[in-house]
């Protein structure tokens, strides 16, 4: 009997700790959105209970549980609203703690407004940084203009019309995480691909897939850089990152 292929991890992140945010009650109905589909687990990350110190950046303040909840992801969502005409600073500072659990993950963007741009500059906002992070954007998004028109203070919705809206958002997710976890674990980047031996999962033991190289911020001296090695398991879905010293001249 053949094993039964792994639910799609698709959890939803919250990107703000404002008082009073309307954007919990969008977050809330995306997971519960995407736990009704066959197949899918979600669950909110609010980023107002990752412990992010203020004194450094980056994977130097790096939450133990953030990282495997992201690595852990086949995919995500981000819900954030527009602050002042871009997306709230902490948002940014949480998703700047990790770096190899993005690449090659789809993300579908949802921004929220209380005004009747409907969170459009959150998602052009956005753009740029999900890029550079790793991670494959949709090209359908969901924009929630006049919030409180939407949701009720007590998080009830309040136009159906969202839930129909958001399918076609859900169902290219839903196609681009599986894609893309096939590719991560199948499809390796390396030309001799028969001939690089494939170091096991630290997991269950399953030959791991090399499916990206990034360069990564480090303290290498001039003319080098330090490249991260991505690797997935298609046996647990385990993920790996390896860091190496390479000369900028060796490149490409």
């Amino acid at each position: 009997m053949m094993n039964e292929p792994r639910p799609l991890n698709i959890p939803v992140v919250l990107g703000t700790s404002r008082k009073g945010r309307a954007s919990v009650h969008a977050a809330n109905l995306m997971a519960d959105l995407l736990n009704r589909r066959a197949g899918v687990r979600s669950a909110v990350i609010d980023i107002a209970m990752v412990p992010l110190p203020v004194d450094d950046a980056g994977e130097a303040i790096k939450s133990t549980e953030f990282s495997a909840a992201i690595a852990a992801a086949d995919g995500l969502v981000i819900v954030a609203p527009e602050y002042n005409h871009s997306f709230p600073g902490l948002l940014k500072h949480a998703l700047d703690s990790c770096l190899s659990e993005y690449i090659h993950k789809a993300v579908g963007l949802v921004g929220v407004s209380a005004g009747p741009f409907a969170g459009i500059r959150v998602v052009q906002s956005l753009l740029p940084v999900m890029r550079e992070l790793g991670l494959v954007t949709l090209f359908w998004d969901i924009n929630i203009g006049q919030v409180g028109k939407v949701f009720a203070e007590d998080g009830r919705l309040l136009d159906d019309a969202f839930v129909r809206r958001s399918d076609r958002f859900i169902r290219e997710l839903i196609w681009m995480s599986k894609v893309l976890r096939y590719g991560r674990e199948q499809v390796t980047i390396d030309d001799e691909a028969a001939e690089v031996p494939k170091p096991p999962c630290a997991t269950c033991g399953t030959p791991l897939t090399h499916h990206a190289d990034k360069v990564v911020p480090s303290g290498a001296k001039e003319g080098e850089v330090v490249v991260a090695a991505a690797r997935a398991c298609s046996g647990c879905g385990a993920q790996q990152s390896t860091l190496s010293i390479t000369a900028v001249s060796e490149i490409p």
